[in-house]
């Protein structure tokens, strides 16, 4: 049986690897009237009129304009990769029997989401320094390492932002998790032990 906190811990590991997998296919983390980019995508057009705009996804590293936004595509990539692991790893526990989860599933899945959230803020650190690359510059102008010129930050990086801000949780709420079945383990071993002692 799963606990309120496993329930929380499961819930926000899905929902916050959904929030970031579309935080990082969106081309909303800069942008200005015409041009917005993100990790992946970039597109011209009005970025008021998203219908009306030309999207250009970058399928291999070598399209990624920029060595340091090559470098953030890597870290933002695998810190998702983590993510998704770790909520795969917790879905999982829920159908494996309580006593496996120290072990097996519930430690792995901590080390894994508290990797993530390390990786994810690197890479978060890393992508404004492809500001100052050519690409940027055409579509920013003055633009420079964490400086945004004519380009707005966009709701793409805001999001993963309050995603990676979320995912500080999941290790601690894992933890709370683990404590909290090791009690329940204890408590009944304790009341089985009562009771053997009752009947004799």
């Amino acid at each position: 049986m799963v606990s309120c906190m496993g329930s929380v811990w499961v819930t926000l590991s899905l929902a916050l690897a959904c929030i970031s997998g579309f935080s990082l296919t969106s081309a909303a983390w800069f942008r200005n009237g015409t041009v917005s980019f993100g990790i992946f995508l970039h597109c011209y057009g009005p970025t008021n009129a998203p219908c009306n705009q030309t999207c250009t996804m970058y399928r291999t590293l070598d399209e990624i304009p920029d060595v340091s936004w090559q470098i953030a595509a890597i870290l933002l990539f695998t810190g998702w990769l983590l993510l998704v692991f770790g909520a795969v790893l917790i879905l999982s526990w829920m159908l494996i029997p309580e006593g496996l989860c120290q072990r097996r599933v519930c430690t792995p899945a901590r080390y894994a989401q508290t990797a993530a959230v390390v990786v994810t803020i690197l890479g978060l650190l890393v992508f404004p320094f492809a500001l100052d690359s050519a690409f940027a510059k055409v579509a920013c102008g003055s633009s420079w390492i964490y400086y945004s010129g004519d380009c707005k930050l966009g709701w793409g990086f805001m999001m993963a932002i309050i995603a990676v801000m979320l995912s500080c949780l999941l290790p601690i709420i894992g933890r709370y998790n683990l404590n909290e079945i090791k009690m329940k383990i204890i408590i009944s071993s304790m009341r089985e032990s009562l009771l053997d002692i009752e009947d004799n």
